[in-house]
């Protein structure tokens, strides 16, 4: 597969990706603020599922990543093993991130996806602006590798 689809793939993905994180926060601020927001509630569980699937799957791309460093892992794209990198960089800049999300584990979040309280919830809202920071900076590089091919 070409470097320029891998890039496509990927950017889509994200975009995905970042629709889930806007849904679910947008639901969470609204809830957290105490207004009703009964229209996005299907919407968040889908967010939801989304979000934890992908948790997830980056969660084991970070563990093989972790374990064999610099050799390429069978079955998982290129993009999504940069991510993963990006992530494990992520965890160890503290002045940039700083949620639940870098400063304990993905399945510490996976489980937030699921509860209702609010301090959980407080939490999630902040872990979520994270992953969109880094999913955003991914999304550059990918608009990079396309543009700059086209």
């Amino acid at each position: 597969m070409s470097h320029q689809w891998l890039a496509i793939q990927s950017f889509q993905q994200s975009q995905n990706l970042l629709d889930a994180i806007n849904t679910l926060s947008i639901h969470l601020k609204l809830k957290l603020a105490g207004i009703p927001d009964q229209e996005r509630v299907e919407a968040s569980n889908k967010a939801r599922e989304t979000l934890s699937s992908f948790l997830g799957k980056l969660q084991d791309v970070i563990h093989k990543t972790e374990q064999v460093k610099a050799t390429p892992i069978v079955g998982v794209d290129s993009r999504l093993k940069q991510l993963a990198k990006s992530f494990i960089a992520a965890k160890d800049n503290r002045r940039r991130f700083h949620s639940p999300l870098f400063t304990k584990n993905i399945c510490h979040v996976t489980q937030l996806l699921s509860s209702t309280q609010e301090k959980d919830e407080k939490e999630l809202v902040e872990s979520l602006a994270e992953l969109r920071v880094l999913i955003q900076d991914h999304i550059h590089t990918d608009a990079s590798r396309i543009l700059g091919e086209v």
